[in-house]
């Protein structure tokens, strides 16, 4: 039987160590050397199978702005020789996790809990003062549990392939260090005063939380809602649409929002 509570997961508290540890791999980033646009220097992060990878180009696109972000880089993946990320964009990630999330609501649950380990570090080891994404043996078994009824589940409901969880993981992984390296270095040095320390991975990360989160209310209520013969409630997009325009393209949710649309794997 399978063990849930091995992702059963503390509300996460901003502290000290949580961006001393964001500190550790801006530094590292920095050091990276930097090619060109056209040919840039590609640094591997972690080679976690005989054949997937993730891996940093430096420099990013972003790089060619008229006010350039002069750190960015490009997240990458690859399986099997092929780059399975390299035009992703949030566009793309919220119609990843929207199509599980109409595959099956409880394995959105879990996907998404994954995601929010992912962003605090709960899943990541300091090797070599090194900062990476090393789940556990049981995490990682519990993670090709789900990937292997996803694959039925994106055939059967959408005919295609898709990235494989763990590959996914890597690469929001690798987003949300990028993010900081973007907002989060002062001369040359790793420095949270500029900006709240929220910016970069953190609002990042819950954004690939929330907004299919609150997007996939409006789904499920479609469905439900045309089978029954009953009124949709188109609030529940609007207020999507609603918050982004607030934010600025940002959408987080509380953390008692949160609390309440992950439970019961996320607690506090």
């Amino acid at each position: 039987m399978e063990n849930q509570e091995i992702i059963v997961t503390n509300l996460f508290k901003m502290n000290n160590d949580y961006n001393f540890k964001r500190e550790i791999r801006i530094k590292e980033a920095i050091l990276f050397n930097s090619g060109t646009i056209e040919a840039p220097k590609k640094h591997i992060i972690s080679k976690f199978s005989k054949s997937s990878e993730s891996f940093f180009l430096k420099p990013g696109k972003e790089t060619l702005r008229k006010i350039p972000n002069e750190y960015d880089m490009s997240p990458n993946v690859i399986f099997n020789n092929n780059i399975i990320t390299g035009n992703w964009t949030f566009e793309k990630i919220w119609e990843y996790l929207l199509k599980i999330s109409i595959i099956n609501q409880i394995t959105f649950k879990k996907v998404l809990i994954l995601i929010y380990r992912n962003c605090y570090f709960f899943d990541h080891q300091e090797k070599n003062n090194t900062i990476r994404y090393l789940p556990s043996n049981e995490i990682i078994d519990y993670i090709e549990k789900i990937e292997f009824s996803l694959k039925d589940g994106f055939m059967d409901k959408f005919s295609i392939k898709e990235i494989g969880l763990y590959e996914f993981l890597h690469f929001v992984d690798l987003l949300g260090w990028n993010e900081d390296v973007k907002y989060h270095i002062v001369d040359v040095q790793p420095n949270f005063q500029r900006y709240d320390k929220k910016v970069g991975r953190v609002n990042t990360i819950l954004s690939i939380i929330s907004a299919p989160l609150m997007i996939s209310r409006f789904i499920i209520d479609v469905i439900e809602k045309t089978k029954n013969k009953g009124i949709i409630d188109v609030k529940l997009i609007t207020s999507t649409i609603q918050k982004f325009s607030k934010s600025r393209g940002i959408c987080v949710l509380s953390n008692k929002e949160l609390l309440n649309y992950l439970e019961p794997y996320l607690v506090i």
